[in-house]
């Protein structure tokens, strides 16, 4: 399919196989979002991979619509002026065509990019924890870099998250970039403009409208003051606490909680790094980047990265006291001596497993329903590039993976939680699934202290479900050994 071709659904812009702008063709689905569909890609041209993301938001709502819209494009225009070696390179941009119904109108509009192949910083930390000091100092000094030129361009990003942060492995060597400037905010930078700009949001929407990230978000963002510089400063800070303790300090999804915890910001941070080892001087950047008043923060994000630079040097990890979660991430301990994992053999009952409820779903046809104290949810294995691929389906609730949109379903390629929601959005279960780690012919899982082996001629291929201490864990397997799918571990060595 052509740039000029008619589009495809508002749901599926794309399919696997279809070629846009004559080089780039669809490989695989990776991601649906709240305004755009993602695709792994290649470019026949020069044989590399590329990312395309296309917008796909429904027009419901006329305004919101052209906010999305409007700041889709922009995104793209933005990402053509930055060249800073940390910030995602933008390839190509089109539409798909026009539809049947408005031969007008240009199509869904789409962006090409590079591929980052290494998942994103809240997967890094979710499945191994806070960064070592020495990773952590050498990253934030790579996006602040990407944001100061940003910055001299006059472009705000506006939604710094660890999810909009990503990672590019080339041998053994791994890159960090800022991505995602899709509500990033121009204000102009010595006359300079734009090819294409979107309007103010006010403009557009007829009201006031809240394009953020509440976790992350400056609290001039919340207010609906004017934001600039300072308010990318402030995520930034957020993201440096993140990094060396692995949790987000603000983790409320309500703006207005949210904005009560930014108040006592101080506090939240001292509690964060509590027992820690981390300088004292870079507590005291933290804090000063979380300040309420934008005047207080630092003058620059270049001033920001010094500072960073200079807190983390000649510092040895922190150590950390558990937080009190309901699943423990690798990470949040300080390590325990682990015994040898328990060999399990498959067994059609529940049984007791140290402070678990193990039971044991075999799949047909490579589906199975657990039936967990929560919902009913159907796991089914799918191959996707050569890779394993878990599809998540809830059949009374809805599911989310953290920072994203609730919804009925999602894919998983690698260890991550869930959240099992209602469509209140109030989350009722938390959940890990995991793909475990290959050792001498079995699969072995951890549990907190304890780890199980399941061996691979017993039960093929095995997904964990586990919903934490106190509750049960689902094993789903198929029950017939997949070699090619053998001695894989889907979470950077991590069970």
């Amino acid at each position: 399919m052509s740039a000029g071709a008619t589009a495809k659904s508002i749901n599926e812009p794309l399919n696997v196989g279809d070629v846009v702008l004559d080089r780039y063709r669809v490989i695989e689905r990776k991601a649906v979002g709240g305004h755009s569909v993602v695709y792994r890609g290649e470019d026949e041209r020069l044989a590399r991979p590329v990312c395309i993301k296309v917008f796909h938001h429904r027009k419901q709502l006329e305004g919101v619509y052209r906010t999305s819209y409007q700041h889709f494009v922009q995104e793209a225009f933005a990402l053509s002026k930055l060249t800073h070696p940390n910030t995602l390179r933008i390839y190509d941009f089109g539409h798909l065509g026009p539809g049947e119904s408005n031969p007008e109108d240009p199509g869904a509009p789409f962006q090409v990019s590079e591929y980052m192949n290494a998942g994103t910083l809240s997967a890094h930390v979710r499945d191994r924890g806070a960064l070592p000091v020495e990773q952590a100092a050498r990253m934030l000094a790579g996006l602040c870099g990407a944001l100061g030129e940003a910055h001299r361009h006059g472009i705000v990003h506006r939604d710094i998250k660890p999810q909009n942060i990503l990672f590019l492995q080339s041998g053994d060597s791994r890159t960090v970039k800022l991505a995602d400037f899709g509500i990033a905010k121009f204000r102009g930078a010595d006359g300079a403009s734009l090819q294409y700009q979107a309007d103010d949001t006010k403009i557009i929407a007829g009201s006031a409208l809240r394009m953020l990230s509440p976790v992350w978000a400056a609290p001039e963002q919340m207010t609906g003051d004017a934001v600039g510089p300072f308010s990318d400063i402030y995520s930034m800070a957020l993201i440096g606490c993140y990094m060396l303790t692995g949790r987000a300090l603000f983790l409320c999804r309500d703006p207005d909680d949210a904005y009560r915890m930014r108040i006592e910001s101080d506090r939240h941070i001292e509690q964060a790094f509590q027992g820690s080892a981390v300088d004292a001087r870079f507590v005291e950047l933290i804090k000063q980047g979380c300040r309420l008043n934008p005047n207080e923060r630092p003058a620059s994000v270049q001033a920001l990265a010094t500072g960073f630079a200079a807190a983390l040097s000649n510092v040895a990890r922190p150590r950390f006291m558990a937080p009190p979660t309901v699943l423990d991430r690798p990470g949040d301990r300080p390590a325990v001596e682990r015994k040898p994992p328990i060999r399990l053999k498959r067994n059609d009952l529940p049984r007791a497993l140290g402070d678990r409820e193990v039971s044991f779903v075999p799949m047909e046809r490579g589906s199975a329903v657990l039936d967990t104290p929560h919902a009913q949810i159907r796991l089914t294995l799918m191959r996707a590039n050569d890779e394993l691929v878990v599809h998540v389906k809830p059949l009374t609730c809805f599911v989310s993976s953290d920072g994203r949109r609730a919804s009925s379903a999602v894919q998983v390629s690698e260890t991550s939680f869930l959240n099992l929601m209602l469509p209140n959005r109030r989350a009722i279960a938390r959940a890990r699934v995991c793909f475990g780690r290959a050792a001498a012919g079995h699969t072995v899982f951890a549990l907190d202290a304890t780890e199980v082996a399941l061996s691979h001629e017993e039960f093929g291929t095995i997904v964990a479900f586990d919903f934490g201490p106190g509750s049960r864990c689902f094993f789903s397997f198929t029950g017939t050994a997949q070699p090619s799918e053998l001695g894989r571990s889907r979470s950077g060595g991590k069970a």
